[in-house]
């Protein structure tokens, strides 16, 4: 194993991990959304894979 040293790791590329579960309750996502979620993506997922993957409701407006 490769021993690496924190202060020289390159944090401008770290992505922000999610739980899934959390993520919904913060933005609204319906209980069936949420678990639909955790089918595709599993437990935790980046916020672009669930912006990604959310399927909203259309609303038709005229």
């Amino acid at each position: 194993m490769k021993h690496t040293d924190v202060r020289t790791v390159d944090n401008s590329r770290a992505k922000h991990i999610w739980d899934v579960a959390d993520y919904c309750q913060r933005t609204g996502i319906p209980k069936i959304e949420e678990q639909r979620l955790i089918k595709v993506l599993g437990r935790y997922a980046t916020c672009h894979e669930l912006q990604m993957n959310i399927v909203r409701v259309q609303t038709r407006i005229r």
